[in-house]
């Protein structure tokens, strides 16, 4: 007698993907910190490196952008999706949220609450940017809607980023454009300092070395912390020591490894190219 076909086992909810996605490479310190908090997570990160940069696009194509690599990772049946991303986190969340039930975690609002639990009251804040992400509000937005009244300077810092991925972030030539970049912060009375681009964890050395005045405030950080207390708080964490990180993204050129390498030094079961089809 033939015996009868079993059916596949659905995966428990908890032990399902965690989702990170962002413009490019940058986000993979924000995968790197939700890694070191949360080592018993697998994780699933696409970097649309194809189209990077997202901050000199419409806010219709970001969103467009963004749609699209969610629904990869929805795919994958992830449990929670993170934008690590500031220009995404800045102008997509509600489209992301509009897709899904599963938690959406920006980076925006993360750093914000942590800068209004730590900063006095009326304190001078600096935040610095790519160009998108100043021009669009958002971390004014955040600090209004978290109550915070902190005075937020803000200053766009276009050439951090390919400094940073050239490898020049402890170089005379970083110290140069930083000087030029944060003095006017420093002259502001600035004591906390947001580091509003996924890039600048790996600048805040040189940074503390020229102004150890500064409290940096490192977005992706805060972000895994908040994560972490979401997915506790809704029965999601993954019981396991072992996990797995798979990296995708949408164009491989020869310097991606050594940027994966830069961004994120731990062991990865999966690093390939993968498509993402158009938000019809």
């Amino acid at each position: 007698m033939r015996g009868r076909c079993s059916r596949p086992r659905m995966m428990s909810q908890n032990q399902k993907s965690i989702g990170v996605f962002d413009s490019g490479l940058g986000g993979l310190t924000v995968l790197r910190e939700i890694h070191r908090q949360l080592p018993g997570e697998n994780l699933i990160y696409f970097g649309d490196t194809a189209r990077v940069p997202y901050g000199n696009k419409s806010s219709a194509t970001i969103i467009r952008y963004s749609r699209e690599i969610v629904r990869f990772l929805l795919a994958r049946d992830v449990k929670a999706i993170v934008v690590a991303c500031n220009t995404a986190s800045s102008y997509a969340l509600d489209a992301i949220r509009d897709m899904t039930d599963i938690p959406v975690l920006g980076v925006i609002d993360p750093a914000v609450r942590s800068l209004t639990h730590k900063a006095k009251a009326g304190s001078v804040a600096g935040l610095i940017a790519t160009k998108g992400t100043i021009s669009s509000g958002a971390y004014e937005k955040a600090l209004k809607g978290n109550h915070g009244s902190q005075q937020l300077i803000s200053k766009a810092c276009p050439l951090l980023v390919p400094l940073i991925e050239e490898g020049y972030a402890e170089s005379k030539a970083a110290e140069l454009i930083l000087r030029d970049y944060l003095e006017p912060l420093a002259a502001a009375g600035t004591e906390y300092l947001l580091l509003g681009c996924t890039h600048y964890p790996l600048i805040a050395i040189t940074i503390l070395r020229l102004y150890p005045q500064f409290k940096l405030i490192d977005s992706a950080e805060e972000t895994a912390i908040e994560l972490r207390t979401l997915l506790s708080d809704r029965g999601l964490m993954r019981d396991a020591q072992a996990a797995s990180v798979e990296l995708f993204v949408s164009d491989m050129t020869d310097s991606m490894r050594a940027l994966q390498q830069l961004f994120f030094q731990s062991n990865v079961d999966k690093f390939e190219v993968a498509q993402v089809g158009d938000d019809h």
